[in-house]
This record gives structure tokens, C-alpha cells and sequence, in this order.
């Protein structure tokens, strides 16, 4: 009789118990960034040279999305996994710009950065598309590393 009485109670302890871990974890605040090579002061840089601001102007100028040839497409999803390294940084000159059936490549420095419709494209801190980017441009630009050779691209900052 004792054993009986004494089984729901345990069963809701253990669930309330259970229950006390995860809203402790949702209600933690989150890690603090890691450190990168890229001059972010987030965990995502949203420009590099231009000013914050022009980074929301590009997010709102309805600018054509990459990710098919009709520009409407999504990407190819690469964004949404996680990144295995910190951000990471590279300058220098469009060597090839590059598509495939989900997204577009560009290589710089013997790195392939692959652009998704995410990609803040920045042309003298104003908002740019791929179109605005040739073989030769300079640019500046954040990625992030998601799989071995998979790198997407965050910002990309040209100037003409």
C-alpha cells in the first residue's frame, strides 16, 4: 500500500525534476562569441569596412536573390548547418566567378566562396548583387566554413 502511494509521487518529482534543467537552459544567457580571424565584433559580421547601417540597407533593397536563375530559390541550404571553424577573413582579387543549380562561386585567393541569397553584398558600402562583381574586382570578405571546402560566404565588400 505504501509503494503505491509513494509511486506518483515519485514519477511527478522526477518529472518536475526534469523539467528544472530546461528552462534553466533557456532562460541562460547564450555563450559569448568565439574569436575569429574576421574584425567582428559578433559572432556573425554583418560588414567589414562599410558601416552597420549599410548592411541593413542591403537587407531591405529587395535586391534579387542568388540561388537560381530566376533568383528565387533559396540557396543551396549550406547556411542553415553549422560552422566548424570561427569566421574567417580574406582580401584580394576575384580570380573566377563560378555557378552551380543552387548558388553562385566566386574564388579568391585559391579560396571558393560560395554566395547565398544571406550573402550582404556591399559595392562602395552601398547594396550590390553578384552582377555587380567581375574577374579582377577586390573585394573584401567574411565566411564562414561549414563541411571541408564548403565555405559561405557572410559579407562580401567590393569597391570599384
Amino acid at each position: 500500500m505504501y509503494v503505491k502511494n509513494l509511486l506518483p509521487i515519485i514519477v511527478v518529482a522526477g518529472c518536475l525534476a526534469g523539467l528544472a534543467p530546461v528552462s534553466h537552459a533557456q532562460s541562460s544567457s547564450p555563450p559569448p562569441a568565439a574569436s575569429s580571424q574576421a574584425p567582428a565584433t559578433s559572432d556573425k559580421a554583418t560588414t567589414i569596412n562599410c558601416p552597420p547601417a549599410a548592411a541593413a540597407a542591403a537587407g531591405q533593397s529587395g535586391a534579387q536573390a542568388v540561388g537560381s536563375p530566376q533568383g528565387i530559390a533559396s540557396g543551396s541550404g549550406l547556411s542553415a548547418l553549422p560552422s566548424v571553424s570561427p569566421p574567417q577573413r580574406i582580401d584580394g582579387p576575384i580570380t573566377t566567378i563560378g555557378s552551380t543549380r543552387t548558388n553562385r562561386i566566386l574564388e579568391v585567393g585559391g579560396v571558393k566562396l560560395e554566395v547565398e541569397p544571406s550573402t550582404v553584398i556591399l559595392v562602395d558600402c552601398q547594396p550590390g548583387s553578384m552582377t555587380d562583381l567581375q574577374e579582377g574586382t577586390k573585394i573584401q570578405a567574411v565566411y564562414e566554413v561549414k563541411e571541408p571546402n564548403r565555405n559561405v560566404a557572410t559579407v562580401i565588400e567590393a569597391a570599384h
